[in-house]
């Protein structure tokens, strides 16, 4: 009876613990699929006059919006705080609800056909940043 009633409470510490580490898991994968996005647009190097991003800004701020997403800053004077090098000429920073909505918006056809404006005048980097939830 002793070697029963032994197997049966390690068998229940081993399914409580499952049970835990699901649940754990689960959180976990909530939190993510719940977590903002940031992206960040760098300007590296203009390649025409700066009229070509006034109009690139002017296109995409509806496209932005419609995917649920919104400039939290827009800046030409940039400051280096540390490492090598001077700091971008142009930064951009969006917020979006969630990565797939960044991503949604980056590959849908409206922003697309808008890139082509910014691409016309300057090259950038454009990084999707995972928030915290």
């Amino acid at each position: 009876m002793r070697a029963f009633s032994r197997v049966y409470w390690v068998g229940t510490m081993l399914i409580i613990a499952g049970i835990l580490a699901a649940a754990a898991s689960g959180r976990l994968f909530a939190q993510q699929a719940n977590a903002p996005a940031f992206v960040i647009v760098e300007r590296l190097s203009s390649t025409g006059p700066e009229s070509i991003q006034e109009q690139y800004g002017k296109v995409s701020r509806d496209i932005v919006a419609k995917f649920g997403g919104r400039y939290l800053a827009r800046s030409q004077r940039n400051i280096l705080l540390e490492g090598d090098g001077t700091a971008p000429c142009c930064i951009a920073v969006l917020s979006f609800p969630s990565v797939e909505a960044a991503k949604n918006w980056f590959d849908s056809p409206e922003n697309q056909d808008a890139a082509k404006i910014r691409r016309s005048g300057a090259t950038f980097r454009i990084i999707s940043v995972e928030g915290l939830s």
